[in-house]
């Protein structure tokens, strides 16, 4: 290196003219601003990861993952819960026998061991099929330029309280209870939008629903393929029972019977079946020789001439008694899969031109006064309770008998929650609807029409009183209503299988979130 260069270099160090001690301290001062760097850095560092992990913990992550796609558009875990806990929640009733346990995983559990399905499996299968029908409906609403109507709204503000009420009586807050329910991601924001989501597709198929309508000529060309269902059978059938006696063992345990045991018993089944048929092919009286059959056999029944649509025959003898070849007497003894025989005699076969298979029913509930600490009122209490009923019924004969007049009383006195802003006015009720037997059975008596009153007794826990009864509209008779129904339902499912074509539920990785 040349001299000069050399004298440069000196002349630029960052040291020079500075003392051994000045040098030391100020390298010290060096290592520490570095130092002081590095920690900002690491503090920066420490305070993004914490930030994340409680961004992580309180599940905005989790919630928000797509968890599943259906045509295109994504659904967040959370959502997916939500169609998940329906899933689940169908089948609460039997989870407890069908051997679930609540305090496992759904994952963890097998419900089909062949398969090797989970419950989690299971439970996600529905979930999808409710995912792709709903939003495939909801799609073609909003294509339709629907949107949710203030009955509809009205539905979710319901549907939503009534979460609210049920969290009040189990005692849970209403963000605990609705992940108790549907994960630990559900909110009541995602909530609220899936019940919107839910009412848009159940409006717009009630909407379709609606619209589908069937002349007589429809009606009949179904009834003329499905007259074995449709008519109506007179008949008797008693069975005699073709099973062992029980017998128990000495520590008290069942002891099954033998194949010459159980062979045995059927064998005198059929002797005793085949005398009854005999007697009754002679001029014996049915309901007589059946009863006595019932007598000697124990086990067998025998409840008197049936009359029922072919819907509801037993399967056990319905071909034989559908059969266009049968005649008024006709007798026979059918088999029961090794437990007897029945022993059947056919009467007459017709299509039912009168019973209602719907209507729109009024009624006016007067509830009897129950003491204070009493479980049920008195019998004066009912006896006052049917009082007033008829006072009512009274009131409405002397005027001028129709259903507005008989409205406006029930808004007056009805204490049934359900109908009595409406006028007492229950729509479409049917057989199956769930309103007690003395109730259905008096809008479906023999006989009955519009504008006939009466009064019925509810004997019903904490329904205790009299109903005031007024049938608004007859519908159309049963045979028409079922037919009526099958179309539609045909109809409707050709239906949302088109809207649904092409519709396809896509996993994403969200979907470890959920269940």
């Amino acid at each position: 290196m040349s001299a000069s260069r050399e004298k440069k270099q000196r002349q630029n160090a960052p040291d020079q003219g500075l003392t051994q001690k000045q040098i030391k301290e100020r390298k010290e001062a060096a290592i520490q601003k570095r130092n002081h760097t590095i920690y900002a850095v690491v503090g920066v560092v420490a305070a993004v990861l914490v930030a994340a992990l409680l961004i992580w913990d309180a599940g905005f992550i989790q919630r928000g993952a797509t968890a599943m796609t259906v045509n295109g558009r994504n659904y967040s875990a959370a959502e997916v819960s939500y169609y998940y806990g329906q899933a689940r929640q169908q089948y609460s009733m039997y989870l407890q026998m069908m051997g679930y346990d609540s305090s496992k995983s759904d994952r963890e559990q097998i419900f089909d061991e062949t398969n090797e399905q989970s419950y989690f499996d299971f439970f996600m299968e529905g979930a999808k099929s409710s995912m792709i029908q709903i939003t495939a409906l909801a799609d073609a609403a909003r294509e339709a330029g629907e949107t949710l109507t203030d009955e509809s709204k009205t539905s979710v503000d319901e549907a939503m309280e009534t979460y609210k009420s049920q969290a009040a009586q189990y005692g849970y807050p209403m963000k605990a209870f609705l992940k108790a329910n549907f994960g630990k991601y559900m909110t009541e924001s995602v909530l609220r939008s899936c019940l919107e989501e839910t009412a848009l597709a159940n409006q717009y198929y009630s909407e379709h629903s609606d619209s589908l309508t069937y002349d007589d000529a429809a009606l009949q060309g179904y009834y003329d393929e499905n007259a074995d269902s449709l008519d109506t059978f007179v008949y008797d059938a008693c069975f005699v029972n073709g099973k062992p006696e029980s017998k128990t063992g000495d520590d008290g345990s069942t002891v099954e019977a033998t194949d010459e045991e159980k062979q045995a018993a059927m064998d005198a089944a059929k002797e005793a079946a085949d005398a009854l048929a005999d007697a009754v092919k002679g001029g014996e009286s049915f309901d007589v020789q059946a009863n006595l059959t019932v007598n000697k056999v124990d086990g067998s029944t025998y409840g008197g001439e049936s009359t029922s649509v072919g819907s509801s025959v037993l399967s056990a003898y319905r071909d034989w008694l559908t059969d266009p070849a049968r005649r008024e007497g006709d007798i026979t003894v059918i088999e029961s899969e090794g437990s007897g025989y029945y022993v059947v005699r056919f009467g007459q076969r017709y299509l039912d031109e009168e019973s209602m298979g719907s209507a729109d029913i009024r009624h006016i509930l007067v509830k009897a006064e129950v003491a204070e600490g009493a479980d049920e009122p008195t019998d004066e209490a009912m006896d006052a309770a049917k009082a007033k009923a008829q006072s009512i019924l009274d009131e409405f004969n002397a005027g001028d008998k129709t259903g507005e007049a008989f409205g406006e009383l029930a808004k007056a006195n009805s204490e049934d929650p359900g109908s009595k802003d409406n006028g007492g006015l229950y729509e479409n009720v049917t057989r199956s609807t769930g309103f007690f037997t003395d109730f259905i059975n008096w809008i479906f008596a023999d006989g009955r029409k519009e504008g006939d009153t009466g009064l019925v007794e509810n004997t019903q826990s904490g329904q205790q009183g009299w109903h005031v009864m007024y049938l608004d509209k007859a519908g159309p008779t049963q045979w028409k209503y079922t037919a009526e129904n099958a179309l539609r339902s045909a109809d409707l499912q050709t239906w949302l299988e088109g809207l649904q074509e092409g519709y396809e539920a896509t996993e994403g990785s969200g979907l470890r979130y959920v269940g």
